[in-house]
């Protein structure tokens, strides 16, 4: 029988200490956490990586913070519950830096997508978990049967791949895969969701269970051990880090495959223009890092998404959809907007240095680090987490 944990990373952003309970984060994870109790496989430990952000941190407000927290989810989920937080980042830390090179524990943290993912992972190892399992805070499991559908396959042979992980669908509040339509006019140039249909259309077309696929959904994804103690999330990039796994696997020489049957319902809350904006900028960084490193290495297939936006065409269409965003906010009066979508701009003048061997350091030092958690275990963590909740 195979280990598991569910890792659910959770980002707590707050005005004011006292919002914490009511706070949307909290709300988002709550929901989560309860969606966990229609499994009928209930024996897995649930892994919880916590980002608070305040106006003001103090190390007492940090701790006080720390306690409401799991004391919330001490309420949803009793038992096997792990909340890794600074606190525990902290004593990760200094274990950590006599062993390991000293670049290594600044690029491990709990602020960025690919930071506190890995940070699920290195508690995962420690654990001893055999597949480990992500979803998102903002999502909820509705399929008794999640957990064995995840399991099938993993480290299996299919169609001459041995099976390392896989990922699956996102479900709509209205229960459709598909992503609706962009109706924004300064999109034209960068309509992410027509390619991502397009690819989910090809997956659906298959007639088989399992299908390579050129993404991956981060809060739907499984991955067995094999695979991720060997092969980390990249820190150096800013979003899309779930479909830059897959390419960092792949290169590696490990299958991830779309499970066609492995579906989560997907209820994120309203999103208002500052995020389109903050996604833009990050996706411009994502693509030029990415186009960088797929340069090296053995090639793999990555269209319709996101090869289209791999191409050559890309500095054109990011410049253009920059320069049209920041038309949009001046029509309606917005300069500030306007000069942030600006900031956008040199982003295209300015190369990632080494491409691909940045990520393949850090990759080294990982599977090292990796090893010694296994060897030496990190029960100290385990004891300042209150690893009863």
């Amino acid at each position: 029988m195979k280990k598991k944990a569910i890792i659910i990373p959770v980002y707590l952003r707050l005005e004011r200490p006292e919002d914490l309970s009511v706070s949307e984060g909290m709300v988002l994870t709550r929901r989560a956490v309860q969606s966990l109790r229609v499994l009928t496989d209930s024996n897995f430990d649930l892994i919880l990586p916590v980002f608070f952000s305040f106006p003001e941190m103090s190390q007492d407000f940090i701790i006080k913070a720390e306690k409401a927290f799991r004391d919330a989810m001490k309420l949803c989920r009793p038992k096997g519950t792990i909340v890794f937080s600074p606190s525990q980042l902290e004593a990760f830390r200094k274990w950590a830096e006599p062993r390991t090179k000293p670049d290594f524990t600044s690029l491990i943290g709990l602020e960025g997508y690919s930071q506190i993912r890995n940070t699920g992972l290195l508690v995962a190892q420690a654990l001893s978990v055999d597949m480990a399992v992500f979803i998102d805070n903002d999502e909820v499991i509705e399929a008794p049967d999640y957990l064995d559908t995840a399991s099938e396959f993993l480290t299996e042979r299919w169609n001459d791949q041995w099976v390392s992980g896989k990922g699956g669908f996102y479900l709509n509040a209205d229960g459709s895969i598909f992503l609706p339509p962009q109706r924004s006019w300064w999109k034209i140039f960068w309509d992410k969701t027509k390619w991502m249909n397009e690819t989910y259309r090809r997956i659906l077309s298959s007639k088989e269970r399992l299908v390579p696929a050129p993404m991956l959904l981060g809060g739907n994804l499984v991955l067995h051990q094999r695979v991720f103690q060997e092969v980390p999330f990249d820190p150096f990039i800013p979003r899309g880090e779930d479909t830059d796994y897959l390419i960092n696997a792949s290169k590696l020489g490990f299958s991830l495959l779309f499970d066609r049957k492995l579906r989560v319902r997907h209820l994120h809350p309203k999103r208002t223009e500052s995020y389109y904006h903050q996604e833009l900028k990050g996706d411009i960084e994502r693509f030029l890092y990415e186009r960088q490193k797929i340069k090296e290495g053995p090639l793999i297939d990555l269209d319709p998404y996101p090869g289209h936006f791999l191409k050559r065409t890309l500095y054109f269409k990011a410049f253009l959809t920059a320069s049209l965003l920041c038309l949009h906010y001046l029509a309606r009066g917005q300069g500030r907007k306007a000069k942030q979508t600006l900031s956008t701009l040199p982003l295209f003048a300015r190369r990632k240095k080494g491409g691909w061997s940045p990520y393949l350091r850090f990759q080294k030092e990982w599977q090292r680090v990796m090893k010694t958690v296994k060897e030496e275990g990190m029960g100290f963590l385990f004891e300042e987490a209150d690893r009863g909740i």
